[in-house]
C-alpha cells in the first residue's frame, strides 16, 4: 500500500513537472521574437531583426547558362545582428560552390567573397517598430509610410570560385525602402556598386585592376497564401554589367544589362524559423537563364546580452 503511494506521489510530480516544463517551453516560443529574413530575394529589408539577437540565414543556390559558368552549385551563409534599433552588423560568405564555365567540360570548387558591412535605419515611421518583419501584415493591416534605411558592404577576403551574371563587388552602398499595402509587403532596393577586375595591359606590360561603376535596382512583393505562415514573393531586378562583355553563348555585346524575376514561398515553420524556396528565370542575353534555390532563417531565441525584448 505505501509503495502503491509513493507510485501515486510520483506519476503526479512527473506529471506536474511535464505540465510546468509544456508551460515553460510555450512561453520561450511566445517569446521569442520573429526573425526578418533578407532571403530568398535579391532585395534586402530597410528593417532590422530584434535588438541583441543573432540571426543566421543559410541556403543552396544552383544557376545554368550563365555568361561566365555554364553551371554553379553552391551554398551561401549570412549572419546578422542589430546592436541598437536603427544599427545593424553582418558577415556575407559563400563558403562552397562547384563550377564549370563556358565550354568546360569539367567543374572544379571553390569559395566566393568575404563581406562585411552595416545598416543603419535612416527613417523610422512612428507607426512600426525598427524590427519589424519582412513579411507580409495580417488581414486588416493599415497603410504604413516607408521604413528607409543605407547599408555598406566591403569585401574583405577574394573568393576563388567565378561569379555568375551580377559579378562581385569591392564596395557596395545599398538605399532600402520597405512598407505595407494593407495585407501586401513591398522591398526595394537601390545599390551602386565598385565592380573590380585584373587583366593584362599590353601597353604597361603588367597587371593592372579594371574599376567600374554598377547599378541595380530591385522590386519585391509578398502576400499571404494560406493563412500568415505561408507566403508567395515575386521579384524583379535589374543589374547593369560593366564587365560582361559576352553571352552564354559567346556573343560580344558592348552594354550588358540583365533583368530577372523571381518567384519564392516562404513557411514560418516558429516565429524564429522561416524556410524558404523557389526560382528565379533570366530575361536578357546575359542573364543566368536558371536559378534555382532553398535554405532557412533562424533567429538565435537568447540574447547575446542581457536586456529587455
Amino acid at each position: 500500500m505505501r509503495g502503491l503511494v509513493r507510485f501515486r506521489i510520483s506519476y503526479q510530480q512527473v506529471l506536474i513537472a511535464l505540465l510546468c516544463g509544456t508551460y515553460v517551453v510555450g512561453r520561450g516560443f511566445a517569446q521569442t521574437p520573429a526573425a526578418n529574413p533578407a532571403r530568398p530575394t535579391v532585395t534586402n529589408p530597410a528593417t532590422l531583426p530584434p535588438v541583441g539577437y543573432l540571426q543566421f540565414e543559410q541556403g543552396y543556390l544552383g544557376s545554368l547558362e550563365s555568361p561566365i559558368t555554364a553551371s554553379q552549385y553552391g551554398l551561401n551563409f549570412v549572419a546578422k545582428t542589430a546592436v541598437h534599433p536603427r544599427v545593424m552588423f553582418e558577415l556575407q560568405l559563400q563558403p562552397w560552390a562547384e563550377s564549370r564555365a563556358v565550354g568546360d567540360t569539367t567543374s572544379s570548387g571553390g569559395f566566393g567573397d568575404v563581406l562585411l558591412g552595416a545598416q543603419t535605419v535612416l527613417y523610422l515611421p512612428p507607426s512600426g517598430p525598427a524590427d519589424t518583419s519582412k513579411t507580409a501584415q495580417p488581414h486588416g493591416a493599415a497603410i504604413t509610410r516607408p521604413t528607409v534605411s543605407l547599408a555598406y558592404l566591403g569585401r574583405v577576403h577574394a573568393g576563388t570560385t567565378p561569379d555568375i551574371e551580377r559579378g562581385s563587388f569591392a564596395n557596395s552602398v545599398l538605399v532600402m525602402v520597405c512598407g505595407d499595402e494593407g495585407q501586401l509587403h513591398y522591398d526595394s532596393n537601390y545599390l551602386f556598386n565598385e565592380q573590380t577586375e585584373d587583366e593584362n595591359s599590353p601597353v604597361a606590360r603588367t597587371e593592372v585592376t579594371l574599376r567600374r561603376a554598377q547599378f541595380a535596382q530591385t522590386l519585391s512583393v509578398n502576400h499571404p497564401l494560406i493563412g500568415d505562415r505561408l507566403q508567395w514573393t515575386a521579384e524583379l531586378y535589374h543589374f547593369t554589367q560593366p564587365l560582361v562583355h559576352s553571352t552564354a553563348a559567346g556573343e560580344y555585346v558592348s552594354r550588358a544589362n540583365l533583368v530577372d524575376t523571381l518567384f519564392a514561398l516562404t513557411y514560418s515553420l516558429r516565429p524564429n524559423l522561416v524556410l524558404d524556396g523557389g526560382f528565379s528565370h533570366g530575361f536578357t542575353s546575359t542573364s543566368t537563364q536558371w536559378q534555382s534555390f532553398a535554405g532557412f532563417t533562424y533567429l538565435l531565441p537568447h540574447r547575446l546580452w542581457p536586456g529587455h525584448d
